[in-house]
């Protein structure tokens, strides 16, 4: 006699969890979205960064060095290597001005 009513209420429950993992499917999503434009923003910052140190090209002042050890030196990253130095070099210093910031130096 109450079959029907017991039958609703499944229906129902089942409908509410369809809902809730449609929700969770949705915060699920909605977190990777913004991840990935967040990752996006950040891989388009540092894309930017690289016309900064185009620049910096440590081989023209070693004119002393033979050529074949300037291309070896070429073929290891020397200029990207020396660019990272600097870059880590006056980051530190600039975080020395910071007061409090004084990261264990």
């Amino acid at each position: 006699m109450l079959d029907w009513l017991a039958n609703k209420w499944n229906e129902f429950v089942d409908y509410l969890y369809q809902i809730f993992t449609s929700a969770v499917d949705f915060l699920k999503d909605f977190l990777w979205w913004v991840l990935d434009n967040l990752f996006g923003a950040v891989l388009f910052i540092i894309d930017g960064l690289g016309s900064l140190f185009a620049g910096l090209n440590p081989l023209q002042y070693f004119s002393i060095i033979p050529p074949e050890v300037q291309y070896y030196m070429a073929i290891c990253g020397f200029n990207e290597s020396m660019g990272m130095i600097v870059t880590a070099l006056s980051i530190r210093f600039i975080l020395q001005l910071i007061p409090f910031v004084r990261l264990g130096s």
